[in-house]
């Protein structure tokens, strides 16, 4: 390694740096289709209750409990007013109740209770899934598949989402075609971009193997992120570029998930070395050393594992934990 590690930026003083960084103040509307995955910059209010009115639980007939009172299989009564109905279906003006098929005789066109109902007996209530003026959703929470639905019963068919940060990447080659396409909807030119993701020049200035001559820093509004031109550009992305997209974006990195490491890796002392592994059954499997990622082992990586500085390397079966690449 050229230089002494120890006078060099460590990952933890660029992790500093990413943590000072603040949520972006641009907000935007989007239909709920087109909202899976981002981050909601105001609350979800229930505009009126789910349900507006009592509905069936079951399929049967909407009666006046009040007409069922004394009725049994024994002694089955009249109901004057038996409105057919299906399981969802609210109930019409002048009933509370649903009298289930198998609790209804029929003679020609009229129906006969088998059992007397309470009143609600059936049914679900008004506002029981939401009631008005209900938060549904915080500001601040992603927009999961559940989450839109939620939204939709609130009668929402637009959110309000904090903007996606958007980026620039300037790098050429394999490299630039990778982190371009995951940037995916938020690249664009650099002009126009919060965090830019440009050449590194070779210099060594990070204490963290492959990422030496990688770098950060924070021109005003706008981020620079300084990447080797290779396979490691990989990990700059993920170690560097998803924790200071996801703090723009308000949100959090994927969690990192245990294992067990499926054979020795060796490491340099006073430098953080960063280890391309594959997931298999609860075991991480190795794939490069931290020195020399390969763009086969990019490919087949699941994520990655993180030695510390003081750290001479983790033996077989050790437990730790892999950041994951999605």
């Amino acid at each position: 390694m050229d230089g002494p590690a120890r006078l060099r930026t460590t990952l933890a003083d660029l992790r500093a740096l990413i943590a000072t960084a603040q949520p972006l103040a641009r907000i935007e509307r989007v239909a709920l289709g087109q909202a899976v995955g981002r981050v909601l910059a105001q609350p979800v209010v229930a505009a009126a209750p789910v349900p507006a009115r009592p509905v069936a639980r079951r399929p049967g007939f909407a009666v006046a409990s009040a007409e069922t009172l004394g009725a049994s299989p024994y002694a089955p009564l009249p109901v004057f007013r038996a409105i057919p109905v299906r399981a969802g279906e609210a109930l019409p003006e002048g009933t509370d109740a649903v009298l289930a098929e198998e609790e209804a005789e029929r003679l020609g066109s009229a129906v006969q209770a088998l059992a007397a109902l309470a009143p609600g007996e059936n049914t679900l209530a008004a506002g029981c899934e939401l009631a008005a003026g209900q938060t549904v959703l915080g500001a601040g929470e992603v927009l999961t598949e559940q989450a839109l639905g939620a939204a939709a019963a609130a009668g929402m068919h637009e959110v309000t989402v904090r903007a996606r940060p958007r980026v620039a990447v300037t790098l050429e080659g394999p490299a630039g075609a990778m982190l371009r396409a995951a940037a995916g909807l938020a690249l664009v030119d650099e002009d126009a971009a919060d965090v830019v993701i440009h050449r590194s020049d070779g210099v060594p200035r990070l204490a963290c193997r492959p990422l030496e001559d990688a770098s950060l820093i924070c021109d005003g509004e706008r981020w620079r992120l300084a990447l080797p031109q290779a396979a490691a550009a990989w990990l700059g992305w993920t170690v560097l570029a998803v924790a200071l997209l996801a703090r723009l974006d308000g949100r959090s990195p994927p969690a990192p998930v245990p294992a067990r490491l499926a054979a020795r890796v060796a490491s340099a002392v006073g430098v953080t070395d960063l280890v391309l592994v594959a997931l298999e059954g609860g075991f991480a499997r190795p794939l490069t050393s931290p020195d020399a990622p390969t763009w086969p082992a990019v490919a087949r990586a699941h994520g990655f594992v993180e030695i510390p500085p003081a750290c001479e390397g983790l033996a077989e079966g050790s437990e730790m934990v892999v950041t994951p690449f999605r």
